[in-house]
């Protein structure tokens, strides 16, 4: 198997949980290097972190995207960097996985998605959590009809975050464009949207309970509507600090589904992988197949561009105090 040399763009906590993710793949994939921060102190903290990992330290992000030895790049840098970032890696002919959220408009993540397929390259967002083999076992579970008429279905996380990401660059919207629902919360979106596809209509609550210094919110709640009547929840919260921290939980009438430390279905034990570290193992490996052509990622920029739309909607929606509409289509 022809190994894929990969370059890394953002050498910050979630290139480390990657970097663990990468030496426990077998083959198919070849750290060459990475590039972080120009200032001196990114520059020193690079040139460690590069020293162990056993790869080059790219001068600037040219310099990187110029190597012939990279073939894709893995994106982790603040937000509002990914666009154009990805823009210049698909230009420079490099497959791309890149952090959620992808960009931080819709016509962006448009504009990417197209420039991917007119060049036959990958766009992976990084959208960890749908990767974990809990999740994937739910998915045959909703679909096989095992839980009857599904009514409601809840998505929770609630947890604090290190101090230095409250005053780092998710402080500030411009950077981060939004708080705990935008960021964390992204997490949740994707997976309600793998598991049960795209509601109709949306009503969101925002609050900032804890994190007072921060522009937006760092507490969001979502109510949905689907198609056929079946009703949701999805809870962000970064003020407080739940021991359980995140459940995925889906009912019907002949059944009930939860996700927490593992797969449970009407109490049986179905999956036991749900942890965060080998979140990362799968969806690096996911990339490696994406970019043989041996499977299909189960994250697309199409569904990058639902998930960014659904937060700016309930986003709009708590602005206006009003139920909305949402239609991705129209975009």
């Amino acid at each position: 198997m022809k190994k894929v040399g990969l370059g890394i763009i953002g050498a910050g906590w979630i290139a480390d949980w990657y970097y663990k993710a990468y030496q426990k793949l077998s083959s198919g994939i070849t750290l060459v290097g990475a590039v972080g921060n120009p200032t001196p102190a990114g520059k020193e903290r690079l040139a460690k972190k590069c020293a162990l990992w056993n790869c080059k330290a790219y001068d600037s992000l040219e310099a990187l995207l110029a190597d012939p030895a990279i073939e894709a790049v893995a994106i982790f840098t603040p937000t509002n960097l990914h666009y154009e970032q990805a823009r210049s890696a698909l230009l420079a002919g490099k497959h791309v996985l890149v952090e959620k959220p992808v960009t931080l408009s819709v016509s962006e993540d448009h504009e990417l998605n197209k420039l991917a397929k007119e060049r036959n390259l990958v766009l992976f967002p990084g959208h960890n959590f749908v990767y974990r083999p809990v999740v994937r076992k739910a998915k045959e579970v909703v679909e096989s009809g095992v839980l009857g008429t599904i009514s409601y279905a809840s998505f929770r996380a609630c947890h604090f975050i290190p101090e230095d990401h409250a005053t780092g660059w998710r402080k500030h919207f411009v950077s981060s464009g939004g708080g705990a629902m935008m960021d964390s919360g992204t997490h949740l979106v994707y997976q309600s949207l793998y598991l049960l596809g795209v509601p109709t209509s949306l009503n969101c609550f925002l609050s900032k309970q804890h994190y007072l210094g921060m522009d937006r919110e760092d507490t969001c709640l979502i109510t949905l509507q689907y198609p056929d009547g079946c009703v949701g929840s999805i809870f962000q919260s970064w003020s407080a600090n739940d021991p359980q921290a995140g459940e995925i939980r889906i009912q019907g009438d002949k059944g009930v589904l939860t996700i927490t430390d593992a797969l449970y279905v009407n109490g049986e034990k179905l999956e036991e992988d749900s942890s965060y570290e080998s979140s990362f193992f799968h969806t690096l490996s996911t990339f490696r197949e994406a970019i043989a052509g041996e499977s299909k990622p189960l994250s697309d920029s199409e569904s990058a561009a639902t998930t960014l739309l659904l937060i700016q909607e309930a986003y709009r929606s708590a602005r206006e105090q009003k139920v909305v509409a949402f239609n991705p289509s129209v975009y």
